[in-house]
Parts: C-alpha cells; sequence; structure tokens
C-alpha cells in the first residue's frame, strides 16, 4: 500500500512541474525564419525592464509570445481571437515574468 501511494505522489509531483513549464517566444522581423505559433489570446500583459517596454501575449496556459511595438497589430491581436504569430524564434532567460512592482495590489480594506 506504501508502495501505491508513493508511485502516485510522484506521478502528480511530476505532473505538476510539467505543467509549470512555459514555453516562451519572441516574434522576429517578418520572413526571418518560418516558423509559426497559433493559438487563442488568453492574456495581454506588458512588462518594462531597463528602460524598454514588453508585450506579451499569452496563448492558452503553457505559451507566451513576446512582439515589439512595431509588429503589434491591435486590430488582430486582442484576448480571444485566434492568432497566428509568424516567424518566431524561441526566447531564453526571465523577462516575461512579472516583477512585483508590476503586479498591481489589492487596496487595503479600511
Amino acid at each position: 500500500m506504501k508502495k501505491l501511494l508513493m508511485l502516485l505522489l510522484l506521478v502528480f509531483t511530476v505532473t505538476a512541474v510539467h505543467a509549470q513549464k512555459t514555453v516562451v517566444y519572441q516574434q522576429m522581423s517578418p520572413r526571418l525564419n518560418k516558423k509559426t505559433v497559433e493559438g487563442i489570446i488568453t492574456e495581454t500583459y506588458v512588462t518594462q525592464r531597463k528602460g524598454l517596454t514588453f508585450i506579451w501575449f499569452r496563448l492558452g496556459n503553457d505559451t507566451l509570445v513576446h512582439v515589439w511595438k512595431k509588429h503589434l497589430d491591435t486590430t488582430k491581436m486582442k484576448v480571444g481571437a485566434k492568432t497566428t504569430f509568424r516567424s518566431i524564434k524561441r526566447l531564453q532567460g526571465n523577462l516575461w515574468r512579472k516583477e512585483k512592482s508590476e503586479i498591481p495590489l489589492p487596496p487595503k480594506a479600511n
């Protein structure tokens, strides 16, 4: 019985860790490569680092796409819209994470 419980615990732990992994992409200049990512935009947010503004689109639960302002198409890139991001590359680093200063705090109740 203990072996079965340990096995189930291990399976749930591995599944939870795998679900937390996020794939991050950056949209490059058009016609740079032929890689595409397609999905429904579930969230849009902006981060700032060292004076630069980064615009992010979350597709589903596990994919983030960074789009520079010059490539931003506000008519097609909206929450709930199915969008294809062309000419992308995988982005390394943690620029997509929101810093504590960027997360809005709830108002304090008096």
